[in-house]
């Protein structure tokens, strides 16, 4: 009886020395900053940047009424309540994946030719996102434009480039001048192959295997604006003058070409 007396006060203790510790606070965690997730932002695109919506225009979902393409705003959701803009950006993460998809696939046939096998088709889709809003700038909707080829009166003997409307061979629009003259192309076709033809010609300032990189430089001269204009400047021409101010042509078209992964397109 005496040992077992011993052990319960053994035991009553140890429960006191338990009961007392287990008031003391736990220690606390450290402190954990919650910050919302970042979407990663869109690279520029400034198709449609001078176009504007005709006077009285009415808008459903975000979408005109009667009329197939899309100012630079509009294509932006401005101006839209809540529920109009929810119900805008549904559809346009849809009409971008579906664009990608079908014109990519339209890309890949032209590049397919042995003519034009060294372009990248990541390239081509990069240009048409960014010189036509993804093809719902007013320019590729009403003259079927969608790289921004400018128009040049042929040299005497010379033809008007097969595509180009023999009786509006051209359109009027604001761009680097408030009356710059654009093709006017009777289908889309036609422009994707001109634009074969026209990249082609930048293909001849490449050394050795050609390949996307390679022709990104080709086109501004160099992969930023400074180099550019140094390479301009030593009498080189570029591909659009915006290879010369902001951040380089070249580099927005990488940047496109990295966000919606359309380097698939060249496999």
């Amino acid at each position: 009886m005496k040992n077992f007396n011993i052990w319960l006060y053994a035991a009553a203790a140890l429960l006191l020395i338990f009961l007392t510790s287990s008031k003391q606070p736990a220690p606390s965690a450290p402190a954990v900053k919650i910050t919302k997730p970042i979407e990663p932002k869109q690279p520029a695109i400034f198709a449609g940047r001078t176009d504007k919506a005709p006077k009285n225009s009415r808008l459903n979902c975000g979408l005109p009424v009667g009329r197939n393409w899309l100012t630079r705003n509009e294509w932006k959701g401005k101006s839209l309540n809540k529920t109009e803009k929810a119900c805008f950006k549904k559809w346009k993460q849809n009409y971008i994946k579906q664009f990608i998809k079908h014109f990519g696939a339209e890309v890949q046939k032209e590049v397919q030719q042995p003519k034009f096998s060294s372009i990248p088709a990541s390239l081509v889709i990069a240009q048409a996102i960014i010189e036509s809003q993804f093809n719902t700038s007013k320019l590729s909707k009403t003259a079927n434009n969608i790289f921004g080829h400018k128009y040049r009166k042929p040299k005497k003997g010379k033809k008007l480039f097969i595509g180009i409307d023999e009786k509006e061979p051209f359109v009027i629009a604001s761009d680097d001048s408030p009356k710059d003259k654009f093709r006017n192309y009777k289908n889309q076709w036609f422009c994707i192959r001109a634009h074969s033809y026209i990249l082609l010609r930048y293909a001849k300032r490449i050394k050795g295997r050609p390949n996307l990189q390679k022709f990104l430089i080709a086109l501004c001269g160099a992969d930023n604006t400074k180099d550019s204009k140094k390479y301009v400047s030593e009498g080189g021409t570029v591909y659009a003058t915006s290879c010369l101010k902001g951040k380089c042509y070249s580099q927005k078209l990488k940047e496109i070409i990295d966000f919606y992964n359309l380097e698939k397109f060249d496999k």
